[in-house]
């Protein structure tokens, strides 16, 4: 899998005229290149993945730029503690975010963070994700629009995370961050 640097002070002017929406079904297949340029395999091995998480119930968002898919991005609801998981709350969590290198550090990552975020807000629900804590570009990312850790006591099934420990966030459903006390997620510090 292929992570860009991070070069935190590095930016670039946001792309004009991009838009973020659910995918559908004929945004798949350009989707499934992101996937295989950044994380391997074949394109049709990740476009039967791509049909099945959306035919599940994951909501796959794309953004276009030009009539291209250039962004695509995943969520979905998680009911961690349900399958073996320890202090992470039920709610959607975020996951799969890929730019195509040629349009990163345009704003693209942000809004399909928001979109997704504004998505579940407009629910009622809160939005979370799980990082490894070495990954500061995406944590720098999530916190300027809201996020914050949870904790780093956790456990979620099915994740792991190589060369460092994992980060729990979460932003409330106001698009605020409030107390969220009523979950058994303590901050770590």
């Amino acid at each position: 899998m292929y992570i860009a640097e991070y070069t935190p002070d590095n930016h670039g002017r946001p792309l004009p005229g991009v838009q973020v929406r659910p995918a559908v079904m004929e945004d798949l297949p350009a989707c499934a290149v992101l996937l295989a340029s950044r994380d391997g395999g074949t394109a049709s091995s990740w476009l039967s993945r791509l049909r099945i998480w959306l035919v599940a119930g994951q909501l796959l968002f794309v953004a276009v730029h030009q009539g291209k898919v250039v962004g695509y991005a995943r969520l979905a609801w998680q009911t961690p503690e349900a399958i073996g998981g320890r202090n992470v709350p039920d709610g959607y969590y975020l996951s799969g975010i890929i730019v195509a290198p040629e349009f990163r550090r345009r704003g693209i990552g942000r809004a399909l963070t928001k979109a997704r975020c504004a998505w579940a807000r407009d629910r009622g629900r809160r939005t979370y994700f799980v990082v490894n804590a070495t990954n500061h570009a995406s944590m720098d990312l999530h916190r300027e629009i809201g996020f914050r850790e949870l904790t780093r006591d956790f456990d979620f099934p099915g994740v792991t995370f190589t060369g460092g420990e994992g980060v729990l966030f979460g932003a409330d459903a106001s698009g605020e961050w409030q107390n969220i006390t009523q979950l058994r997620v303590v901050a770590a510090r």
